[in-house]
């Protein structure tokens, strides 16, 4: 089955646009189905128990949501991406 994913930043498309792409690689390399939305973070709540995950721009309050959430920034930064990978597979083949 495919895991749906949303990946939300701040204001416009332009980091989850590049945190997409990165995403992407990542779950066909390793050949798990997707799905991906990206929107803005205050629609997160729409999305909240209908997606596998969340990845976002910026950190949030995590107990606010039913969904996990995974802190994208490493992928439009270059620092810590190899963890933000492991966690990613980790919380969607749990």
């Amino acid at each position: 089955m495919s895991k749906r994913i949303v990946i939300a930043c701040g204001a416009g498309l332009a980091t989850s646009t590049m945190i997409l792409k990165k995403v992407e690689e990542l779950l066909e390399q390793k050949g798990i189905p997707y799905s991906i939305t990206q929107s803005q973070i205050y629609e997160l709540d729409s999305y909240d128990g209908k997606a596998d995950l969340f990845i976002t721009s910026m950190k949030l309050d995590e107990t606010k949501y039913k969904t996990p959430i995974v802190v994208g920034t490493p992928f439009l930064l270059g620092i810590n991406e190899e963890a933000t990978k492991e966690k990613i597979i980790e919380l969607l083949t749990k």
